[in-house]
Protein backbone atom coordinates (compact mmCIF):
# COMPACT_ATOMS: atom_id res chain seq x y z
CA UNK A 1 0.00 0.00 0.00
CA UNK A 2 2.92 2.31 0.92
CA UNK A 3 4.57 1.42 -2.56
CA UNK A 4 1.37 2.26 -4.47
CA UNK A 5 0.89 5.72 -2.88
CA UNK A 6 4.41 6.47 -3.43
CA UNK A 7 4.17 5.72 -6.92
CA UNK A 8 1.02 7.71 -7.03
CA UNK A 9 3.26 10.64 -5.47
CA UNK A 10 5.35 10.39 -7.93
CA UNK A 11 3.40 10.08 -10.88
CA UNK A 12 1.48 13.40 -9.87
CA UNK A 13 4.91 15.55 -8.85
CA UNK A 14 5.98 14.67 -12.96
CA UNK A 15 2.72 15.43 -13.90
CA UNK A 16 3.00 18.73 -12.58
CA UNK A 17 6.48 19.14 -13.87
CA UNK A 18 5.27 18.57 -17.52
CA UNK A 19 3.03 20.39 -17.51
CA UNK A 20 3.43 23.39 -14.97
CA UNK A 21 1.26 24.08 -12.15
CA UNK A 22 -2.20 25.35 -11.96
CA UNK A 23 -1.98 29.06 -11.13
CA UNK A 24 -5.49 31.00 -10.35
CA UNK A 25 -6.58 34.21 -9.64
CA UNK A 26 -6.54 33.46 -5.69
CA UNK A 27 -2.88 32.80 -6.02
CA UNK A 28 -2.65 36.64 -5.99
CA UNK A 29 -3.64 37.19 -2.91
CA UNK A 30 -6.47 38.73 -1.51
CA UNK A 31 -7.58 42.33 -2.93
CA UNK A 32 -6.82 45.50 -0.89
CA UNK A 33 -10.29 46.36 -0.29
CA UNK A 34 -14.04 45.70 -0.90
CA UNK A 35 -15.18 46.48 -4.62
CA UNK A 36 -16.93 50.41 -3.98
CA UNK A 37 -18.91 49.33 -7.00
CA UNK A 38 -19.04 46.15 -6.91
CA UNK A 39 -19.97 44.12 -9.74
CA UNK A 40 -23.07 42.68 -10.56
CA UNK A 41 -24.41 39.95 -12.94
CA UNK A 42 -27.62 40.79 -15.08
CA UNK A 43 -29.19 39.06 -17.53
CA UNK A 44 -28.83 42.29 -20.03
CA UNK A 45 -26.19 45.20 -19.15
CA UNK A 46 -27.54 48.59 -18.68
CA UNK A 47 -24.76 51.18 -19.95
CA UNK A 48 -26.35 53.43 -17.11
CA UNK A 49 -25.27 51.55 -14.22
CA UNK A 50 -21.83 51.14 -13.12
CA UNK A 51 -20.37 47.40 -13.21
CA UNK A 52 -23.03 45.18 -14.02
CA UNK A 53 -22.20 42.60 -16.87
CA UNK A 54 -24.24 39.83 -18.92
CA UNK A 55 -20.65 38.48 -20.08
CA UNK A 56 -17.73 36.56 -18.38
CA UNK A 57 -14.40 35.77 -19.47
CA UNK A 58 -12.86 33.73 -16.95
CA UNK A 59 -9.47 33.09 -16.34
CA UNK A 60 -6.89 30.20 -18.23
CA UNK A 61 -5.13 28.43 -15.25
CA UNK A 62 -2.78 27.32 -17.86
CA UNK A 63 -1.87 31.19 -18.69
CA UNK A 64 1.04 33.48 -17.50
CA UNK A 65 -1.15 36.29 -17.00
CA UNK A 66 0.58 39.75 -16.71
CA UNK A 67 0.20 41.40 -13.00
CA UNK A 68 1.18 44.62 -11.28
CA UNK A 69 1.73 43.48 -7.71
CA UNK A 70 1.48 39.78 -6.45
CA UNK A 71 3.76 38.33 -9.66
CA UNK A 72 7.10 37.83 -10.01
CA UNK A 73 10.01 38.65 -12.59
CA UNK A 74 11.77 37.97 -14.71
CA UNK A 75 10.62 34.33 -13.99
CA UNK A 76 6.10 34.34 -13.23
CA UNK A 77 5.39 33.15 -10.13
CA UNK A 78 1.70 31.33 -9.36
CA UNK A 79 0.14 35.02 -9.35
CA UNK A 80 1.59 36.38 -12.88
CA UNK A 81 4.68 38.01 -14.52
CA UNK A 82 5.18 42.25 -12.85
CA UNK A 83 6.42 45.00 -14.90
CA UNK A 84 10.18 45.46 -14.86
CA UNK A 85 9.47 49.28 -15.24
CA UNK A 86 9.44 51.64 -11.91
CA UNK A 87 6.12 51.79 -11.01
CA UNK A 88 5.66 55.35 -11.11
CA UNK A 89 5.34 54.64 -14.93
CA UNK A 90 2.98 52.23 -14.55
CA UNK A 91 -0.39 54.70 -14.11
CA UNK A 92 -0.75 58.73 -14.38
CA UNK A 93 -3.34 59.11 -11.18
CA UNK A 94 -4.47 57.48 -8.34
CA UNK A 95 -1.18 55.56 -7.80
CA UNK A 96 1.06 54.03 -6.97
CA UNK A 97 -1.20 50.80 -7.90
CA UNK A 98 -1.35 48.42 -5.35
CA UNK A 99 -4.11 45.54 -6.85
CA UNK A 100 -3.69 43.33 -9.18
CA UNK A 101 -7.18 42.17 -11.04
CA UNK A 102 -8.58 45.31 -10.40
CA UNK A 103 -9.33 48.62 -11.58
CA UNK A 104 -7.86 52.22 -10.70
CA UNK A 105 -11.27 52.94 -8.90
CA UNK A 106 -10.24 57.16 -7.61
CA UNK A 107 -7.53 55.63 -6.19
CA UNK A 108 -6.24 53.58 -3.04
CA UNK A 109 -8.98 51.77 -1.25
CA UNK A 110 -11.88 52.38 -3.99
CA UNK A 111 -10.45 49.74 -6.39
CA UNK A 112 -12.94 47.29 -8.27
CA UNK A 113 -13.28 44.39 -10.39
CA UNK A 114 -12.77 44.91 -14.12
CA UNK A 115 -15.65 45.26 -16.15
CA UNK A 116 -15.03 46.68 -19.72
CA UNK A 117 -18.01 47.54 -21.52
CA UNK A 118 -20.59 45.12 -19.88
CA UNK A 119 -17.87 42.03 -19.81
CA UNK A 120 -16.61 41.01 -16.79
CA UNK A 121 -13.20 39.74 -16.69
CA UNK A 122 -11.79 37.47 -13.39
CA UNK A 123 -8.46 38.61 -14.20
CA UNK A 124 -7.04 41.65 -15.86
CA UNK A 125 -5.30 45.01 -15.02
CA UNK A 126 -6.55 48.66 -14.21
CA UNK A 127 -4.63 51.56 -14.61
CA UNK A 128 -5.47 55.48 -15.84
CA UNK A 129 -3.78 57.08 -18.86
CA UNK A 130 -0.93 58.00 -19.23
CA UNK A 131 0.82 54.51 -18.40
CA UNK A 132 3.78 52.33 -19.52
CA UNK A 133 4.15 48.76 -18.54
CA UNK A 134 7.25 46.63 -19.68
CA UNK A 135 7.24 43.33 -19.30
CA UNK A 136 10.61 41.30 -19.36
CA UNK A 137 10.41 38.06 -21.78
CA UNK A 138 12.71 36.63 -21.01
CA UNK A 139 11.79 34.23 -18.06
CA UNK A 140 10.10 31.72 -20.42
CA UNK A 141 9.55 31.27 -24.23
CA UNK A 142 6.28 32.63 -25.01
CA UNK A 143 4.60 32.23 -28.15
CA UNK A 144 1.76 34.25 -27.97
CA UNK A 145 -0.17 37.33 -26.53
CA UNK A 146 -3.81 37.92 -26.13
CA UNK A 147 -5.93 40.61 -24.03
CA UNK A 148 -9.31 42.70 -24.44
CA UNK A 149 -8.56 46.72 -23.95
CA UNK A 150 -10.96 49.47 -23.22
CA UNK A 151 -12.29 51.96 -20.31
CA UNK A 152 -13.44 50.48 -16.84
CA UNK A 153 -17.35 50.36 -16.60
CA UNK A 154 -16.81 52.29 -13.30
CA UNK A 155 -17.40 55.21 -15.00
CA UNK A 156 -20.26 54.79 -17.81
CA UNK A 157 -23.50 55.09 -15.47
CA UNK A 158 -25.12 58.15 -17.19
CA UNK A 159 -22.09 58.19 -19.52
CA UNK A 160 -19.92 59.87 -16.95
CA UNK A 161 -17.51 63.11 -18.14
CA UNK A 162 -19.13 62.78 -21.46
CA UNK A 163 -18.23 59.45 -23.19
CA UNK A 164 -16.93 57.71 -19.71
CA UNK A 165 -13.21 58.49 -20.53
CA UNK A 166 -11.18 57.40 -23.51
CA UNK A 167 -7.69 55.88 -24.05
CA UNK A 168 -5.29 53.94 -26.42
CA UNK A 169 -3.23 51.19 -25.94
CA UNK A 170 0.17 50.49 -28.40
CA UNK A 171 1.88 47.33 -27.80
CA UNK A 172 5.54 46.34 -28.84
CA UNK A 173 7.67 43.72 -28.69
CA UNK A 174 11.43 44.45 -28.68
CA UNK A 175 10.83 48.11 -30.11
CA UNK A 176 8.61 46.75 -32.56
CA UNK A 177 4.85 47.70 -32.97
CA UNK A 178 2.60 44.74 -32.87
CA UNK A 179 -0.93 46.27 -31.91
CA UNK A 180 -1.99 49.95 -31.46
CA UNK A 181 -5.59 50.79 -31.06
CA UNK A 182 -7.88 53.36 -32.11
CA UNK A 183 -9.08 55.47 -28.94
CA UNK A 184 -11.04 53.69 -27.44
CA UNK A 185 -14.44 55.40 -25.42
CA UNK A 186 -16.05 54.03 -22.34
CA UNK A 187 -19.66 54.68 -24.57
CA UNK A 188 -21.39 56.68 -26.66
CA UNK A 189 -24.88 57.50 -27.93
CA UNK A 190 -26.03 55.54 -24.96
CA UNK A 191 -24.32 52.96 -25.04
CA UNK A 192 -20.73 51.21 -23.82
CA UNK A 193 -17.91 50.07 -26.19
CA UNK A 194 -17.58 46.59 -26.05
CA UNK A 195 -13.80 45.49 -25.15
CA UNK A 196 -11.68 45.08 -28.33
CA UNK A 197 -9.50 41.97 -28.53
CA UNK A 198 -5.82 41.73 -28.82
CA UNK A 199 -4.03 39.10 -29.76
CA UNK A 200 -0.17 38.49 -31.75
CA UNK A 201 2.81 35.73 -31.83
CA UNK A 202 6.40 36.80 -29.49
CA UNK A 203 8.90 36.39 -31.85
CA UNK A 204 11.48 33.62 -30.85
CA UNK A 205 13.64 35.01 -28.78
CA UNK A 206 11.77 38.05 -27.50
CA UNK A 207 13.56 40.04 -24.87
CA UNK A 208 10.22 42.45 -23.60
CA UNK A 209 6.82 43.79 -24.15
CA UNK A 210 5.96 47.31 -23.80
CA UNK A 211 2.43 48.21 -23.30
CA UNK A 212 1.75 52.25 -23.69
CA UNK A 213 -1.94 53.47 -22.40
CA UNK A 214 -2.52 57.34 -23.68
CA UNK A 215 -5.03 59.48 -23.24
CA UNK A 216 -8.18 60.23 -25.26
CA UNK A 217 -6.73 63.46 -25.24
CA UNK A 218 -10.47 65.36 -24.69
CA UNK A 219 -9.04 66.52 -21.37
CA UNK A 220 -11.97 64.91 -19.61
CA UNK A 221 -9.79 62.85 -16.51
CA UNK A 222 -12.02 59.73 -17.08
CA UNK A 223 -9.43 57.56 -19.01
CA UNK A 224 -9.62 54.50 -16.94
CA UNK A 225 -7.76 52.04 -18.58
CA UNK A 226 -8.31 48.24 -18.42
CA UNK A 227 -6.41 45.52 -20.31
CA UNK A 228 -9.04 42.07 -19.42
CA UNK A 229 -7.36 38.30 -19.48
CA UNK A 230 -4.00 40.38 -20.47
CA UNK A 231 -1.64 36.71 -20.73
CA UNK A 232 0.96 35.20 -22.08
CA UNK A 233 1.03 31.60 -23.45
CA UNK A 234 4.03 29.04 -24.50
CA UNK A 235 3.93 26.93 -26.58
CA UNK A 236 2.34 23.88 -24.16
CA UNK A 237 0.09 26.16 -23.08
CA UNK A 238 -1.65 26.81 -25.96
CA UNK A 239 -1.69 22.56 -26.79
CA UNK A 240 -3.26 22.01 -23.46
CA UNK A 241 -7.05 22.84 -23.06
CA UNK A 242 -7.96 24.94 -19.54
CA UNK A 243 -9.52 22.69 -17.10
CA UNK A 244 -12.79 25.17 -17.10
CA UNK A 245 -12.48 26.38 -20.52
CA UNK A 246 -15.98 28.23 -21.33
CA UNK A 247 -17.57 26.23 -24.02
CA UNK A 248 -17.98 29.69 -25.86
CA UNK A 249 -16.59 32.93 -24.76
CA UNK A 250 -19.76 35.04 -25.32
CA UNK A 251 -22.22 32.30 -24.46
CA UNK A 252 -24.21 32.93 -21.78
CA UNK A 253 -21.54 32.07 -18.93
CA UNK A 254 -23.45 31.92 -15.36
CA UNK A 255 -20.38 32.02 -12.59
CA UNK A 256 -20.84 32.68 -8.61
CA UNK A 257 -18.19 35.64 -7.70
Amino acid sequence: MKLLYSCLVMVVVFMMAVSGAWALKADCGKQPNVPAKPAKEVNKENPAVNNDYDKIVKENPKATYLTVINGDQPKANACGLNPKNPPGEWTGWGGPLDADNMTIGEGAGSRNDIVIGGIFFERGIGTHAVGKLVYDLSGDKYKKFECYVGTSDEKDAGLECGNAGSCAFIFTVDGKEMFKSDTLVGGKAGENTPALKVEFDIPSGARELQIDITEGGDGNSCDHACLGDAKLMTAADLSVEPKNKATTLWGSIKASY
